[in-house]
């Protein structure tokens, strides 16, 4: 497991796969925050919704309702965010 921005809900144990993912999309929130200007992206409303995101995401797989795969592909995005958030903070 990959470390956790410390803002980041507790997380079970993932595939290589999701972990594959958050670090291809690292480079997407880079450049998004990079160009993105300050009333385009607030820091800390962008953490509030990730980590929303990352609840409901984290929910769907617990109870089985939506297809796991695809929450777990969703949730990687917002892993991805967040932690280029608490990195340029």
């Amino acid at each position: 497991m990959q470390a956790l921005p410390s803002s980041c809900p507790p997380l079970p144990e993932l595939p290589p796969l999701f972990w594959n993912e958050v670090n291809k999309q690292i480079p997407h929130w880079q450049e998004f925050f990079a160009t993105a200007g300050p009333d385009e992206a607030p820091a800390g409303k962008m953490r509030e919704v990730c980590i929303a995101r990352i609840k409901t995401r984290l929910k769907r797989i617990y109870t089985g309702k939506k297809n796991a795969g695809r929450s777990l592909f969703e949730m990687a995005h917002y892993v991805a965010c967040l932690t280029v958030i608490d990195a340029r903070n």
